[in-house]
């Protein structure tokens, strides 16, 4: 999307805002907006090399106690709480 069509379609949301008369539709507007900047904003600092090693050794850990699942095994677990996948 190019800039001035960025610019057109933030005109064309600003227009339908000012011609909103529901308190209820503005009100739910304001409340996406701000989670959607805020997630905008959010850290997305790369995790280190720490940490990634941390989950690997935990990983391997849970791996050779026997804490694993298969496969055929998560995707019955998951049917079983979500029976409508």
């Amino acid at each position: 999307m190019t800039t001035i069509e960025l610019e057109a379609y933030k005109a064309e949301v600003a227009r339908e805002v000012l011609n909103t008369d529901s308190r209820a539709v503005l009100e739910k507007v304001q409340k996406l907006l701000s989670r959607e900047r805020k997630k905008a904003t959010e850290d997305l600092t790369p995790y280190t090399m720490e940490e990634i090693n941390a989950w690997l050794d935990e990983s391997e850990a849970d791996a050779e106690a026997g804490r694993e699942y298969t496969c055929e095994e998560v995707f019955e677990r998951m049917k079983e709480k979500y029976p409508w996948l």
